[in-house]
């Protein structure tokens, strides 16, 4: 897939979804499951420059668990928005002693998602070789016909 780099904007909108990494991220036997949890967060950006974030929500019951993107548009839909400018989803390091947070791409649901709500909406991704660019959400399902 070809990206485009990342603006000034988008780094940002990186460095948010970080931070609601670092906010909700629950260690391996401190929280509620007995592995790590909430290892993924997702920050939104509407057209009016708001910005929301989410967290994955892990359940004992997989079909039951969330993905942070569904979450992070939820919230500015509830919150009025209608128009989105840029998405970015990062994977915390679950390693206590790491800091390498990730961007990581949207699965196909959230891809789905994504272009529903805007298929000219920059998605911040990771390709197959590591490297981090943007792309249009559109583009994350090239065959769609929907």
């Amino acid at each position: 897939m070809d990206t485009d780099p990342l603006t000034p904007a988008d780094e940002r909108l990186v460095d948010r979804a970080v931070d609601a990494a670092e906010n909700a991220f629950s260690p391996a036997g401190e929280g509620r499951f007995d592995g790590a949890a909430h290892v993924v967060t997702a920050a939104v950006e509407t057209a009016d420059g708001d910005v929301y974030t989410s967290a994955s929500l892990p359940a004992s019951i997989g079909r039951a668990s969330t993905c942070a993107e569904p979450g992070a548009i939820g919230s500015a839909v509830a919150d009025g928005a209608q128009a989105f400018e840029r998405v970015v989803a990062v994977e915390h390091p679950r390693d206590e002693h790491a800091d390498d947070f990730r961007v990581v791409s949207p699965c196909g649901v959230c891809a789905e998602l994504l272009a529903d709500y805007g298929p000219d909406v920059r998605a911040v991704v990771r390709t197959d070789d590591g490297e981090v660019g943007v792309c249009r959400a559109g583009d994350l399902l090239p065959a769609r016909t929907w």
